[in-house]
């Protein structure tokens, strides 16, 4: 059954890299230049679930050999339907590779609910999973990061990892979609990040209350069978390219990647507090003062945040914040900004930034 709530909110990042093109414009695939001797490693977040019992989240870190504790980290938290990988698509496309080749440490993982971090051995754990118990665990991502508090392993399982990492006290926050509806409340919630990037969502009430005239297609919220406190956001593949790609600035191999059955479950509690975490995050932005700069982006063709309600959006953190904010927009964009070759500029932007604000990369 297909719950009759249209999917308009939610939206399910990102320094200065370089790049390079293959062939001709019209049949070009454009690859991101990596630095051959990054690292990829394992990495095992402890923190505690809705019933505070301990749980681990599945993550990545991703590194130079550069890298140090006084290298700034990103942190990146992902949206509905995704986990760490749309951070990383391939060897040659990924946002994660592309910061950390630029010269910051990259941190994802997988939402507590999501992929690897699973939570499907909690009867109903799915509805209890909401945006204020996801920012609380960002919270505790966060700590690990700075005190080095994480697990790492050389394997792709957290059942072998090794307590102790690296710590890197100076940390931003870069959420997509979903994503960004978390961070939107943090820096005023908890005050211990460096810089806060919103992406691809609006996360204030008067962002919802804007008038638009486009609506986000291709998502729905049909209860997944094997786990009814999860949804199915997605079904088919032209659901997920209909939902997240501006098909004049994708780029068709990694839409191809990103967009490829089967789909990731999300739990309920995502998105059964809506009116609540908008409210909340109102209260929270009200909070972040001038010590965290914000950076707002969207892409200029995503139905699921449109210009009108990003606009709204800018205009409320400027009248209310008490911080340093700033807004962008990605260009030959749809949703998911991540399968379009605009993502080199979003990445050089993202890094000319965050350096404006005292994080520069290493």
């Amino acid at each position: 059954m297909r719950h009759g709530l249209r999917f308009v909110l939610i939206a399910v990042g990102v320094a200065a890299a370089a790049f390079c093109f293959v062939g001709p414009a019209s049949a070009a695939q454009p690859t991101m230049k990596i630095d051959p001797r990054l690292q990829v490693a394992t990495v095992c977040f402890p923190v505690t679930d809705p019933l505070g019992a301990p749980r681990t989240l599945y993550g990545k870190r991703y590194t130079t050999p550069a890298a140090t504790s006084s290298t700034p980290a990103i942190v990146l938290v992902h949206g509905i339907a995704s986990s760490t990988a749309n951070w990383d698509f391939s060897p040659t496309w990924s946002t994660a590779r592309a910061l950390a080749t630029a010269g910051y440490v990259v941190y994802s993982y997988d939402r507590l609910g999501y992929a690897r971090s699973s939570y499907f051995d909690v009867p109903g754990g799915g509805e209890t999973l909401t945006t204020r118990e996801h920012r609380r665990m960002l919270h505790q991502v966060v700590q690990d990061v700075e005190g080095g508090g994480y697990s790492t392993s050389a394997s792709d399982d957290c059942g072998a990892a090794t307590p102790g990492g690296m710590r890197n006290p100076r940390v931003a926050i870069l959420g997509h979609s979903a994503g960004g509806w978390i961070v939107a409340g943090y820096p005023g919630t908890y005050h211990d990040v460096a810089a806060m990037i919103q992406t691809s969502i609006f996360a204030t009430t008067d962002g919802a209350a804007a008038q638009s005239d486009q609506s986000s297609e291709g998502g729905g919220f049909d209860p997944n069978p094997n786990h009814p406190d999860y949804f199915d956001f997605f079904h088919q593949r032209s659901e997920c390219e209909s939902f997240n790609v501006y098909p004049p600035g994708a780029v068709q191999s990694v839409v191809d990647i990103a967009c490829t059955p089967p789909f990731i479950p999300s739990p309920y509690g995502e998105i059964t507090d809506l009116a609540a975490k908008l409210a909340e995050n109102d209260a929270a932005i009200a909070l972040i003062g001038p010590r965290t700069p914000v950076l707002l982006a969207a892409g200029d063709h995503d139905t699921t945040a449109p210009p009108e309600k990003v606009r709204a959006d800018f205009e409320y953190y400027k009248a209310h914040c008490g911080c340093d904010v700033s807004q962008y927009t990605i260009p030959n964009s749809g949703h998911l900004y991540q399968v379009h070759a605009s993502l080199q500029q979003v990445v050089a932007e993202f890094v000319s930034w965050l350096s404006s604000r005292g994080l520069s990369p290493s």
